[in-house]
């Protein structure tokens, strides 16, 4: 039987994405195709866990006039969500899909500080999921409010209970969590970047050997150090995977995307659910690769599910 998994997030989204055949600035843009979801890192990695099948628990905040409709559309798709009353309104982001130029626009809401006594319930609620789970992904940003130490302390929570963590933060809630060893950290390759290299200036997609030599060498640095596996995504682009002390180079097949909102979740999701199977790394990132392609695919952020289901080799 697969592990259970606590998929945490702590900055919940509803999402409206907005297709249209083009995009006139400073013109009014009509669309008769469009829709309203729940987002966020965590609730779309927690969603694409559960559509692949993994009996997995969300764990949030939120408040306000869209904290029933979000408890009520991921229970929609399936999923089981614990969520803890901030205080605070969910925040609203928005795509606008280009179809004449296939581009992706986002437009992204900072979040409503939660309340003060958030901090505390979260922790105790997580106190008592961990215990049940043998996975725990912690996803993405967190909402203003909570102290800076909490994503760290959930880390060091979970691995005291030997449950194999999956991160996929940057900034100093990856800095501060690598000393409780988490199984894999999985930024993106600029916030991998940014977070190991502050003083640095570094392009999304960067590809100056130089650069690049560097990032490897940090990786090998942070598996010798940490015990920790280090795997990097970069939107289209390969994918590198540190591991066993071999840094490995993936490319991603390139496709025409529907919506690129999600995708790095879903590939979170993939290389998750292939740990949860004991598979090896490199099954696990085969899994997240296939998982990130299914989402572009689809017009709702954070799914794989439909034509497009990943199909694992």
């Amino acid at each position: 039987m697969l592990q259970k998994i606590l998929a945490v997030g702590l900055n919940p989204v509803m999402q409206k994405t907005i297709v249209l055949e083009h995009l006139w600035e400073n013109e009014v843009n009509r669309s008769g195709n469009y829709l309203f979801s729940v987002a966020g890192k965590g609730a779309n990695t927690a969603r694409v866990l559960t559509e692949l099948g993994a009996r997995t628990i969300h764990l949030t905040h939120g408040g306000g006039l869209f904290r029933d409709t979000f408890a009520s559309m991921l229970a929609e798709d399936g999923v089981q969500v614990h969520i803890v009353d901030s205080k605070s309104e969910i925040r609203l982001c928005y795509t606008l899909i280009n179809q004449e130029h296939h581009t992706v626009t986002e437009i992204v809401e900072e979040a409503v500080p939660v309340c003060g006594e958030t901090d505390s319930l979260l922790r105790d609620q997580y106190a008592e999921l961990v215990k049940d789970v043998g996975i725990v992904t912690i996803s993405g940003t967190k909402a203003s409010g909570y102290s800076d130490d909490i994503i760290p302390w959930m880390v060091r929570t979970a691995a005291a209970l030997g449950k194999k963590i999956v991160l996929d933060v940057r900034g100093d809630d990856l800095l501060n969590s690598l000393e409780y060893r988490p199984a894999v950290i999985k930024p993106n390759l600029k916030e991998f970047s940014e977070t190991l290299f502050p003083k640095e200036t570094f392009k999304e997609h960067a590809t100056e050997s130089s650069i690049l030599d560097a990032v490897k060498e940090r990786m090998l640095e942070l598996e010798q150090t940490y015990g920790v596996t280090t795997v990097l995504t970069q939107g289209a682009r390969s994918v590198f995977t540190c591991h066993g002390g071999t840094i490995d180079e993936r490319r991603v097949d390139a496709v025409v995307p529907v919506n690129t909102i999600g995708c790095g979740d879903s590939f979170t999701a993939g290389l998750a659910y292939g740990i949860s199977e004991g598979l090896p790394m490199e099954a696990c990132v085969s899994m997240g690769i296939a998982c990130g392609k299914a989402n572009a695919l689809n017009l709702k952020p954070g799914t794989v599910k439909g034509e497009h289901f990943p199909r694992f080799k």
